[in-house]
């Protein structure tokens, strides 16, 4: 059979389309010579990731979305009737960096990237709205990727402070409805004694024990599980002597309360008086342990949120004195829940570091990126081998300077002059954006600072240098 001829698009047609319309006719007329057309159905694949990308194409009808495959962030970009895609002039594109498929029945005009010398020559109007599409497209991709990278990293912070509120709030709520509980069998025992005239001697004795159970919810100390098994026993072999319910003897012992501080008291009042006198020294001890326990969990939670309002600046102009340790200690503590897993941190600071005028959310997206990086490298290490994250400052002349080293395998040799590049990583699919230390660089670059990276099998070292004035 003789080949099929491919299906031509007209100069009158593409004269139809926006991009098209303020062209010459001739020279329209030229690039429609050069195109054939193409039909793609309803979910067809119009371009692979990694495919080579040798044509400009215009889509004629249709509409196609574009999508970084294995990457469940990744933005999808939408192309409808007049759009361009594929190479453009002066473009740097050789392969597709994401999935070309058709939403619904798509035709799409394409001609070889070879003409597009010849196309600058002929229609230099198209040309530059061409270039122009060309930037606009690079800026929208690149910041829809560093939003993905930042929503990255926000969500392994975010997790990890969920995990870390999760535990005081969660020891908030059991303690609150246990001081419930104990508050209202207090009030039982407190009303069966109500009437009761108890000697002065004996509300003098009980008020004691009281304040002796307060000093001790106040500062428990430490007591040797066997200790405390063998000091109930006893207790509860006297209670139970002097009629008392030996199961009383826990909760005594917790309070620090001995039999002999109980002999004076049990021979002013009878068993019974005895009973209810010290099933309310126990929950008042309890209820003194549990509102400490709701104030250390209040305060964790607190300070958890502290350090959130300190990582993100809120309330704070954007540009401001930044303490850049301090700024490195806040981030370290977003990392709390990853660091508490066999990580060793080294904090080797200056101390005398001198404050510096620059966007402090945009430093701690620094610290945040470069110490992510570090975590994940050392995640390859054999568990038997520690994993030290190093964090240093110190002073230069001109500049503060900050070294964050880890311990992880290293950069290989041949991927370190990359590194810096937008959307290379190391990582496997869908585990970065490759955009990390790009925007790491871009930041830095904006404080008019530096960043340089040397890396060896079982050391690996950023250095971040910022200028003291800028």
């Amino acid at each position: 059979m003789p080949p099929s001829i491919p299906e031509r698009v007209t100069g009158e047609e593409l004269l139809q389309l926006p991009l098209f319309a303020d062209e010459i006719p001739e020279a329209v007329e030229w690039i429609a010579g050069q195109m054939e057309v193409r039909h793609y159905e309803t979910g067809e694949v119009v371009v692979r990731e990694g495919d080579p990308v040798t044509e400009f194409q215009v889509i004629l009808e249709g509409e196609i979305h574009f999508r970084r495959d294995g990457d469940p962030h990744a933005n999808v970009f939408v192309g409808v009737t007049g759009d361009a895609i594929g190479v453009l002039p002066f473009s740097r594109l050789k392969t597709s960096r994401g999935r070309i498929w058709a939403i619904r029945p798509t035709r799409i005009a394409a001609m070889a990237a070879s003409y597009l010398r010849e196309l600058v020559y002929r229609a230099p109007t198209l040309a530059q709205k061409l270039v122009a599409e060309m930037t606009d497209r690079t800026r929208e991709i690149t910041r829809a990727e560093e939003s993905a990278n930042r929503l990255l990293a926000l969500g392994k912070l975010a997790a990890g402070l969920a995990h870390e509120l999760n535990n005081p709030a969660s020891a908030a709520v059991r303690s609150s409805a246990r001081l419930r509980a104990v508050l209202t069998e207090r009030y039982k025992h407190v009303m069966a004694l109500r009437g009761e005239v108890l000697p002065e001697r004996a509300r003098e004795i009980m008020s004691d024990l009281t304040q002796a159970a307060t000093e001790c919810a106040t500062t428990p100390g430490e007591m040797d599980a066997l200790e405390r098994a063998d000091l109930e026993s006893e207790l509860a072999d006297w209670l139970e002597g002097e009629g008392v319910p030996g199961e009383l003897a826990s909760g005594l012992v917790e309070a620090r309360v001995t039999a002999g501080q109980l002999r004076p008291l049990a021979s002013l009042v009878s068993s019974g008086i005895l009973t209810l006198g010290l099933r309310i020294l126990v929950a008042d001890h309890e209820i003194f342990c549990l509102t400490r326990e709701l104030e250390e969990a209040s305060r964790r939670i607190s300070d958890l949120v502290q350090a959130v309002k300190t990582y993100s600046y809120m309330d704070q102009s954007p540009v401001a004195e930044v303490d850049v340790e301090q700024g490195i200690d806040v981030t370290l503590r977003m990392f709390q829940h990853q660091l508490k897993h066999g990580v060793q941190v080294s904090r080797q600071f200056a101390q005398n570091l001198p404050r510096i005028r620059a966007n402090g959310s945009a430093l701690n997206q620094i610290w945040t990126n470069l110490i992510d990086n570090a975590l994940d490298a050392m995640e390859s290490l054999p568990p038997e081998q520690p994993r030290v994250l190093v964090v240093k400052t110190c002073v230069e002349p001109e500049n503060v300077l900050i070294e964050i080293a880890d311990n992880g395998p290293g950069i290989p040799a041949e991927a370190q002059s990359r590194i810096f590049e937008p959307f290379f990583t190391t990582k496997l699919m869908g585990e970065g954006t490759g955009l990390g230390l790009d925007i790491v660089q871009r930041i830095i670059r904006s404080h008019k600072g530096s960043i340089r990276v040397e890396s060896n099998p079982g050391r690996t070292v950023f250095q971040v240098r910022l200028p003291l004035s800028t």
